[in-house]
């Protein structure tokens, strides 16, 4: 595999309906002897009320263990000039190094997945206590 850098884009092991989302990677740092490898993602859809078309198409800053990016990734696509380094990634890594942040440990995938589960608009409640079924 090629050495990880910042400004590569890889496509990686994807959810259903996203195979053409791909991992923009914006720092690579080491720390307690564990690479971590923070990337942004494009190309998704995962539902979400408060998005203008219902979904959230991006994720900003998503920071995971060196080995499940690894295991995430399928392809080098382009290699950019590095990004420079957004909000999102300064406030994890203060928060880090004040140990109160963590990173991934799941596959790319895996994390899309738990975010469109904690995205996914809960049911509506039953108002009148009646179910709306007759059986």
């Amino acid at each position: 595999m090629n050495q990880i850098a910042p400004g590569q884009r890889w496509t990686y092991r994807t959810r259903p309906g996203e195979e053409t989302s791909t991992a923009l990677v914006l720092a690579v740092d080491e720390s307690a002897g564990q690479t971590i490898i923070s990337v942004s993602l494009d190309g998704l859809l995962i539902p979400h009320a408060a998005a203008p078309d219902g979904y959230a198409h991006s994720i900003g800053h998503l920071p995971l263990s060196g080995e499940k990016f690894r295991e995430s990734v399928l392809e080098l696509v382009e290699t950019l000039q590095p990004v420079p380094r957004e909000e999102g990634y300064s406030q994890w890594r203060e928060a880090f190094d004040r140990g109160e942040a963590g990173v991934f440990t799941l596959t790319l995938a895996e994390i899309v997945e738990h975010m469109a589960e904690v995205l996914a608009p809960a049911p509506a409640p039953n108002v009148f206590g009646k179910t709306p079924f007759r059986p």
